[in-house]
């Protein structure tokens, strides 16, 4: 009640006369004007009315032939009657609370916890990608299709809930504990070849051989049989084949690489610029003009905290590079240089396993460019285990 007449307005007034008073009440209450803290004085009362009913007072004191006197005025209109000749303040207020209002349709700060083998910054950048980052509009926030797509590009997760808490929002995970490759090692195997050629070393611990030394394997073929014949008491057995065996097997390699290189080059001075990130709009804080045409952009943007909460403000350094695209055609020499190169580093992935006893090269070149092909005669274990029933 005592809100509510404050927020309406209310005023005290005082009836001066030696007489007449209840009539001037009853003539009140038959207007339907309420009156309260009605008080007896010396030649009059006093009461409170509401500040609008005031004026409907003048009739019932016309009545009972008394005459009114105002006290005191409270309340909200009586507090902002002073403003009406101060316009930019009323303004201000109103400015402030749109402000206030369109600020809250975005998110401020982005909170993430349960980040070990995940980089933090490619989930945020995730998260950007889905609407969920500081400054961004809140209209589309869907935490299920979120935590769906989180799920999605990092299988690693286990668990995640993302929360929304009116401007912020909460993304906790759990990852999934890293567990050893636990080799199968229930049933029987054979060992089959994983490349063609010549058998030249055999070391089987179990199993039986189904080839020898110099005899000539394929991919795929069986080298050592699971299934071991008992002789003396003539029956057949099953066992886990294991061993080693080591062929001369052939490889080719093959690398192209075009004359022309086409790369971007730096052709002028970098600038450096600094600029002010708020709710996702960019305010440049550098008065240096960007260089002309095209720009590589590398540089830093630092996420301003507070209390231990990134806020909707970062700070942007970077450097912008002049370059061009330009294409150089190169001597033979260096082509094939880099050729033989990537052939190198080929031949290390590829062949990591394998002894090399021999290789030869061959060259050949075009009009577009060269092309190295490597022949290469290795020394290597081609055993493979597979297993007999699946």
């Amino acid at each position: 009640m005592w809100l509510t007449r404050w927020l309406v307005g209310w005023v005290r007034f005082r009836v001066v006369t030696p007489k007449g008073k209840e009539q001037f009440l009853n003539s009140c209450t038959r207007a339907g004007v309420y009156l309260w803290r009605v008080r007896p004085e010396a030649g009059g009362l006093t009461a409170c009315v509401r500040a609008g009913q005031y004026a409907a007072l003048r009739r019932p004191a016309k009545q009972a032939g008394v005459r009114l006197r105002l006290q005191k005025k409270r309340g909200l209109p009586f507090r902002l009657q002073h403003l009406r000749h101060r316009p930019g303040l009323v303004a201000g207020f109103a400015l402030f609370w749109a402000v206030l209002l369109l600020l809250g349709q975005f998110f401020w700060t982005v909170e993430v916890t349960g980040c070990k083998q995940i980089s933090e910054q490619a989930l945020r950048q995730v998260l950007a990608e889905q609407g969920v980052a500081p400054g961004a509009r809140k209209s589309s926030f869907s935490a299920k299709e979120i935590q769906t797509k989180l799920m999605e590009r990092f299988p690693q997760i286990s668990w995640v809930s993302v929360n929304n808490h009116g401007a912020d929002v909460d993304v906790q995970l759990t990852e999934k504990d890293a567990q050893p490759p636990v080799a199968d090692q229930s049933g029987w195997y054979h060992l089959r070849a994983t490349e063609s050629g010549t058998v030249v070393e055999m070391h089987v611990s179990a199993g039986t051989p189904v080839v020898k030394v110099g005899d000539g394997v394929v991919k795929g073929q069986l080298l050592v049989s699971a299934v071991v014949e008992n002789k003396e008491q003539n029956f057949l057995q099953l066992y886990h084949a294991a061993g080693t065996v080591i062929a001369e097997t052939q490889h080719t390699l093959q690398v192209t690489v075009p004359f022309a290189l086409s790369q971007w080059q730096v052709c002028g001075q970098p600038a450096q610029r600094s600029a002010l990130l708020v709710f996702g709009v960019q305010i440049p804080l550098s008065v240096q003009l960007p260089p002309q045409g095209m720009l590589k952009r590398t540089g830093q943007q630092t996420a301003v905290r507070f209390c231990g909460r990134e806020l909707p403000l970062s700070l942007l350094r970077e450097q912008l590079t002049p370059v061009r695209y330009v294409t150089q055609r190169r001597s033979r020499a260096q082509v094939e240089q880099q050729a033989r190169l990537l052939l190198n580093s080929k031949e290390k992935t590829e062949l990591s396993g394998a002894q090399v006893t021999a290789r030869s090269d061959t060259v050949r070149a075009d009009a577009a460019g060269v092309t190295v092909t490597r022949r290469l005669t290795c020394r290597e274990n081609i055993a493979k285990e597979v297993k007999l029933f699946r």
